[in-house]
């Protein structure tokens, strides 16, 4: 006997939450542990629109070790605007998570992310939200890690220093070879 199952339908997260800053930013705070969840983080202490200087971070939220975690949202496709946010708000609260969330990542992005991580100054992570309803069910959030750290990027990002550094090494010796020889 065949199971029926149902259909999932996509709905522009536009339509649940018609303003990032009203709508979907406390929405988020309210249910941080979902995020969480998605990125393998407790997440707790979720305050919305918090001052930096002239800039206000969307959520600031703390993790289980009391690190502080810098969220950016975002309900269009990524842009360069609100990445430079997310570094913004991640040196200014000295954070050691970035988290961006965004309905579309661009892969410009995905790239971007992934090279921070690499860097090892901090955590980043790019987080697909969408909202998904089945069979006329009230519509429901659906978190997607796309990137964010990982030991294999950490290891990547060690091996590429360690290979920066070594050509720098040869560099030195090779010019001050050169400048003996003359």
């Amino acid at each position: 006997m065949r199971q029926e199952l149902a259909r999932v339908e996509r709905i522009s997260a536009r339509e649940v939450w018609l303003n990032e800053a009203t709508d979907f930013t406390p929405w988020m705070c309210d249910h941080i542990e979902e995020l969480g969840g998605v990125l393998g983080l407790n997440l707790r202490d979720a305050k919305p629109e918090q001052s930096t200087g002239n800039f206000w971070v969307d959520i600031v939220a703390q993790d289980e070790d009391g690190g502080t975690v810098v969220i950016e949202n975002q309900l269009e496709k990524s842009d360069h605007d609100h990445l430079g946010k997310l570094l913004t708000y991640l040196a200014s609260y000295g954070a050691n998570t970035a988290v961006w969330v965004t309905p579309v990542a661009r892969q410009e992005h995905v790239n971007a992310i992934t090279w921070l991580n690499e860097s090892g100054l901090a955590q980043f992570f790019l987080v697909k939200v969408e909202v998904i309803r089945i069979a006329g069910s009230p519509p429901a959030p659906l978190f997607t890690q796309i990137a964010g750290p990982s030991e294999i990027i950490e290891k990547a990002g060690d091996q590429k220093r360690e290979s920066t550094e070594s050509k720098e090494m040869l560099r030195r010796f090779w010019t001050g070879l050169l400048e003996r020889a003359r």
